[in-house]
């Protein structure tokens, strides 16, 4: 059998078309409200929120089973399949619990990291990179209080195994981080004092620099190598956490072991406003009690809607949890971007915690990114996903251009971003939300009209652009799941019904090409909201995706697989619209290969819009069983 990746892209191999260059003002129109539009309206628009993290399950000990699962390694590599600049970074509790110590006759610690290496050898295959907390003591570690001279050497062990084994460009991409939430009994398991953690931080701080110096990059300057991020700090009351309040006053006074000041503010669950708020009034804070704290790089990294991952909430499982973590990026973009602004001039990123697996009988209402099916009942037992509104809502923002106007607020609860790339590609990017709350008025009629001025050339290039949306009660395999009754363990017709309405859908007939003498696109939609909706236009003067790479086919249970890939490699992935997945059986005989004159190609996705590097399908949708040569 042969399987063929193909690619739909948005972009052309034509001849171009000269019309006359449009004149006037560039007004972008939503709902009869016009906003004028200049290039300088547009600001450098990094990819900051590109992270998600997770905890693992208790008991501690049991740590690297959980991590090196199949169910998690699985939920990883959907995580990884999203679309370039919507997921990079994984960021992970206790990974130092994965590294086992022994001793020799003379009482010398010996390491073995084979549990950590085939963690972080996963993320490394599926294209991510890991949120490194410096968190947890080895396995096995048997000396009194751990000193400064054993996280020295611990961390610089680290840091030289895995520059070794992925390269300094790699690792110098990975984020490391001190201890999460220090302050917190359930994590302070070494019951720092204020002494001790600050010995701590500053000595994980001198195991990086150790390596620092000894690399040489003609690339990178020594001070970008190795950066080191926390405290990680919940930041509240001084007396009950006082040890990242220490962190702050040793940065206040210039021996900042830290190259990024991260901290965790969530909402209270009712609206997203309530993440940007709390993390304004603790930077005020801050910077009014240690100002020279406003040097550093900040980061929320732990920016969600609501504490307490485990907790079933029902707007989680829906569209309400996708425009609430679109609500977050956009507002804190919009105070980014705010050049009359200060606090969050030198804000880096922030992380969702939503990594997590889902388990029954809360498989879509916990705070996950996927839902998890854990089918018990089958030989063996297997694991299903199904991805939920909010995993498609960071594919969408992953179409955002590298260059791109303030959030702007319109009124019921609209929201948009305009970018491009290049000024070769654009993207709209709308929401409507009502944060955690049903809408009352679900239907909402939408009119769009976009200056096409904004592309380069735009009076000689061809154009064609794409709609794609997440609707309330259209894309919603939450709500289809309800109506099968909540089965803990769907069958095979009901989980490819849940992957029909998992991923954003196609409006207006799909991929369409703009008239040659067109000023401006123009768009009415009819939604149900809460919606996120982008509109995509590209031009034949952007560079078209490569081939794909890295073609792998995993069974999942009896005639049921999975087939990953990689992106292209090459090109502006931001015009690809879908891939195809084609397939044909072959003969094999012996140790050769033959193809057979009889069965033909088959599009074994059709019907089903595949705009991320994966496709789940049963073996009854075609024949024989699907294999890469």
């Amino acid at each position: 059998m042969v399987l063929l990746l193909c690619l739909t892209v948005l972009t052309f191999s034509a001849s171009s078309v000269t019309v006359a260059s449009e004149g006037g003002p560039m007004l972008l129109t939503i709902n009869d409200v016009s906003q004028p539009l200049a290039l300088d309206d547009f600001q450098p628009l990094p990819s900051f929120w590109t992270s998600t993290g997770l905890c693992p399950r208790e008991p501690r000990n049991e740590t690297a089973a959980f991590l090196l699962s199949k169910a998690m390694q699985l939920n990883l590599q959907l995580i990884g399949s999203l679309t370039d600049r919507a997921i990079s970074y994984v960021r992970i509790h206790w990974l130092l619990e994965l590294v086992q110590v022994s001793y020799d006759e003379e009482s010398m610690i010996r390491y073995d990291f084979a549990y950590l290496d085939q963690l972080l050898d996963q993320l490394h295959d599926v294209g991510l990179y890991p949120g490194f907390e410096l968190m947890g003591l080895p396995l096995g570690y048997a000396k009194p209080h751990p000193t400064a001279h054993f996280w020295e050497d611990l961390v610089s062990r680290i840091v030289q195994r895995y520059v070794a084994r992925y390269g300094l460009q790699t690792v110098t991409r990975w984020r490391f981080e001190s201890w999460n939430e220090p302050d917190l009994r359930t994590y302070n398991v070494l019951n720092f004092t204020v002494s001790d953690y600050l010995e701590y931080i500053l000595a994980i701080r001198a195991g990086l620099d150790h390596v620092r110096n000894l690399t040489e990059s003609p690339r990178q300057s020594a001070s970008t190598l190795f950066q080191l991020q926390g405290p990680a700090g919940l930041f509240k009351s001084e007396i009950h956490h006082p040890l990242c309040w220490a962190a702050a006053k040793l940065c206040n006074g210039g021996d900042c072991p830290f190259e990024t000041f991260t901290f965790h503010r969530k909402g209270t669950g009712r609206w997203a406003s309530e993440v940007l708020t709390a993390t304004q009034q603790l930077m005020e804070d801050l910077f009014t009690r240690f100002p020279n704290v406003r040097r550093l790089g900040f980061a929320n990294d732990e920016a969600d809607p609501i504490a307490s991952w485990s907790t079933a909430r029902p707007f989680q499982a829906d569209v309400r949890y996708a425009t609430m973590l679109f609500s977050i990026v956009a507002q804190h973009w919009s105070a980014m971007a705010d050049t009359n602004a200060t606090l969050l001039n030198n804000f880096r990123f922030l992380s969702h915690d939503n990594a997590f697996l889902s388990y029954h009988p809360y498989e879509f209402e916990q705070r996950t990114l996927l839902a998890r099916f854990q089918m018990n009942e089958t030989h063996p037992p297997h694991v299903q996903f199904i991805a939920k509104p909010v995993f498609s809502a960071l594919g969408m923002l992953a179409t955002l251009g590298s260059q791109a106007t303030r959030t702007t607020f319109r009124a019921n609860n609209v929201s948009y971003i305009l970018s491009h790339e290049d000024r070769r590609y654009l993207s709209l990017l709308v929401s409507r939300s009502n944060d955690s709350s049903p809408m009352h008025k679900r239907r909402s009629r939408v009119k769009f009209t976009i200056p096409l001025a904004l592309l380069l050339l735009a009076d000689e290039c061809r154009k064609a652009y794409t709609v794609e949306a997440l609707q309330d009660g259209i894309t919603d395999p939450f709500r289809l799941w309800q109506s099968f009754g909540r089965p803990a363990y769907p069958n095979i017709k009901q989980l490819t019904a849940l992957r029909s309405v998992q991923f954003p859908a196609v409006l207006n007939g799909g991929p369409a090409f703009i008239a040659s003498n067109a000023t401006s696109l123009q768009l009415t939609l009819t939604l149900d909201a809460p919606w996120i909706v982008t509109v995509r236009i590209c031009s034949d003067k952007i560079p078209a995706p490569g081939p794909v790479r890295r073609v792998s086919v995993s069974k999942v249970h009896d005639r049921e697989y999975i087939i990953f890939w990689q992106p292209p490699k090459t090109g502006n992935l931001r015009c690809l619209f879908t891939y195809e997945v084609w397939f044909k059986p072959v003969q094999i005989v012996g140790e050769s290969r033959h193809y057979t004159r009889g069965p033909k190609w088959e599009l074994i996705n059709r019907g089903h819009h595949t705009p991320f590097a994966f496709f789940q399908f049963h073996s009854s949708f075609a024949t024989g069983r699907p294999r890469v040569l």
